[in-house]
């Protein structure tokens, strides 16, 4: 097969990178990200300095590629962001700068990544908007919501993945028959253990479910007798982890706390690097564990992006044998 070059918008850390990688054929001509710090991350891990703001990428005088790839901002459609969806003058607009560089260079295929709830967001009208403005340049468009944790990754992370494509079909790939669970991403050198001081537990009596997290006891504060969301309850290390998240509160802020052997303590950012993907070697220079974790909590799970590259790839084969 010839080369496939493709551009990374609001790239991040680099999860269509870091799985694509893996062929020999795909090739990345530009990434764009407006964070400076995530900017130098994504090039010393992957080799391509990224462009800064998309509104200032001049689409006709970018290099020619064939697959669009673009996490564009999820804030303005999240349930945990204020869900102003295209009313957003920053983030919500971006979209349209996707179009913008679509109709400059007319790739045959684009692949999105959001949150679930823009399918739902506006009763739908925000979905809609995004699905026509590819039908009516001619794209075939498809769409769905994919678990994390049923493609390789021990995080449970519901995102929805649309793709674009003048080829022809695409098919989202199946589900996993075997789960990966927390388990097989701890350190077991790390020993930390959480400060209880300010908390009491309750213990649960839930059961492990397949390709679920089980949690073991939901944390309260002693003052005001405060607790159970994500970040106020022990996770059970045997059983598929939640969300990861670049933002939320609690003791377990951001990764939800675990009970590893005796001890319960959140996520460290390794740990949180294989739970998306990516390798625990993988270079944050020397920026600081929060910030590492709030710019993993944006990310795109690589594991399901490699799922879809094989489906990616087979559409252009079957247009080169045509």
């Amino acid at each position: 097969m010839k080369e496939i070059r493709y551009i990374d918008l609001f790239c991040g850390l680099g999860a269509f990178h870091e799985a694509f990688k893996k062929h020999e054929n795909l090739r990345c001509v530009l990434a764009c990200d407006i964070n400076d710090k995530v900017r130098d991350v994504y090039e010393a891990n992957h080799g391509i300095k990224p462009f800064g703001d998309i509104k200032s990428i001049d689409a006709d005088a970018m290099p020619d590629f064939e697959i669009l790839c673009a996490g564009f901002p999820c804030q303005p459609f999240s349930i945990a962001g204020l869900r102003k969806g295209f009313e957003d003058e920053g983030s919500g607009n971006l979209f349209h700068d996707i179009l913008r560089i679509v109709d400059a260079k007319q790739p045959p295929v684009a692949i999105l990544e959001n949150v679930k709830n823009l399918k739902t967001h506006d009763n739908g009208n925000t979905y809609r908007v995004i699905k026509s403005s590819f039908e009516e340049r001619g794209y075939k468009f498809f769409s769905k919501v994919l678990e994390a944790t049923h493609y390789g990754s021990p995080q449970c992370r519901q995102r929805i993945f649309m793709v674009a494509t003048k080829l022809g079909d695409f098919s989202f790939p199946q589900k996993a028959d075997k789960q990966k669970v927390v388990c097989s991403v701890i350190e077991k050198s790390d020993s930390s253990n959480w400060d209880d001081s300010k908390y009491y537990l309750v213990q649960k009596n839930s059961k492990p479910r397949p390709f679920k997290p089980r949690i073991l006891y939901d944390v309260f504060l002693k003052e005001t007798r405060k607790g159970g969301r994500q970040g106020e309850r022990v996770y059970d290390v045997n059983c598929c982890g939640v969300t990861i998240c670049a933002s939320s509160g609690g003791p377990g802020a951001k990764t939800g706390l675990y009970k590893v052997g005796q001890n319960i303590r959140r996520l460290n950012s390794r740990e949180c690097l294989q739970m998306f993907g990516f390798p625990k070697s993988f270079d944050f220079l020397g920026i600081g564990e929060e910030r590492r974790m709030f710019y993993l909590g944006n990310s795109i799970v690589v594991n399901v992006v490699d799922s879809l590259a094989p489906n990616i790839l087979e559409i252009f084969t079957e247009q080169q044998d045509i």
